[in-house]
């Protein structure tokens, strides 16, 4: 991932691969065919957790006792797992930093993307958000999360509280109050 952060993907090869890693070109055939088949690994495994955390974060089926809670008081509630999830995401930002990066790959953004918006849509629904233009809305607010998300791995200049506060306001109400 260190190669990755530098280089496009198609610049990396297996010789370069293996000096930073120590390993013998064999070692690297043994697990995988190409780069591309290593970096595809990684990338599933990455979307695979974040989906873990993404599910749990929204799991709203199952939260009846919810049903009389004000659209804050459910986020409130549910900010703990939030917290939970950007300290397992800066746990492994040397891994998605690069793949949101200059050179990341768009399969990983296109993917990371739709986690969003498919969890974005239950929160929407369990907060009672009713805006006229949702589908932009929603868009508007999978671009916000995707760029403050990598902006917040590579800078990390402000809290996991200060990020899903911020999250908070971009989904409740206007983000400069």
């Amino acid at each position: 991932m260190a190669l990755y952060n530098q280089y496009d993907l198609q610049k990396i090869t297996i010789s370069m691969l293996c000096d930073k890693a120590a390993l013998h070109r064999s070692t690297f055939y043994l697990y995988y065919k190409n780069t591309d088949e290593l970096l595809r690994e990684i990338e599933n495994n990455i979307l695979r957790e974040i989906q873990i955390y993404a599910d749990d974060i929204n799991d709203f089926e199952l939260a009846s006792d919810e049903a009389g809670l004000s659209p804050r008081q459910i986020f409130d509630r549910r900010a703990p797992k939030m917290i939970a999830f950007y300290e397992w995401q800066f746990s492994v930002r040397s891994y998605i930093t690069p793949l949101l990066g200059d050179y990341g790959d768009p399969y990983f953004i296109h993917h990371y993307e739709k986690i969003i918006h498919d969890n974005i849509l239950p929160a929407v629904k369990a907060f009672h958000l009713k805006y006229e233009k949702k589908p932009y809305i929603i868009e508007y607010l999978v671009g916000g999360v995707l760029k403050t998300n990598k902006d917040w791995l590579q800078n990390n200049n402000i809290s996991i509280n200060e990020l899903v506060e911020i999250q908070r306001r971009m989904v409740l109400n206007n983000p400069f109050d």
